[in-house]
């Protein structure tokens, strides 16, 4: 039996993924607080107008892709759990099992 028979998790990889999905779930949802703080900065009312047109559409998309990413973050950080509980029953079926003189 080779290294390539071994699953190996990257439960840094995996705790990193969660708290970048969790930052982009909070970016998406706090974006649409600040377009009206952004109207100014467009000089111009036609131009302010198009930006909120733009906002109010890419809301739907932008609730969506939220969405996505919750679900995303939830199948990673239960994929997590699950990898840690089969790592601690391993563990402790391993103990057992050295206890009992490998019976």
């Amino acid at each position: 039996m080779g290294r390539h028979d071994r699953l190996v998790v990257d439960y840094t990889l995996l705790e990193s993924s969660k708290r970048n999905l969790r930052d982009i779930i909070k970016a998406l949802e706090g974006i649409d607080k600040r377009s009206e703080a952004l109207r100014d900065i467009w000089g111009h009312d036609s131009i302010a107008d198009k930006m909120d047109e733009f906002v109010t559409n890419w809301d739907s998309y932008r609730e969506e892709l939220a969405k996505n990413a919750e679900d995303l973050k939830n199948h990673v950080s239960g994929a997590l759990k699950n990898f840690e509980k089969q790592d601690l029953d391993l563990k402790n079926a391993t103990e057992k099992s050295g206890k009992n003189g490998g019976k």
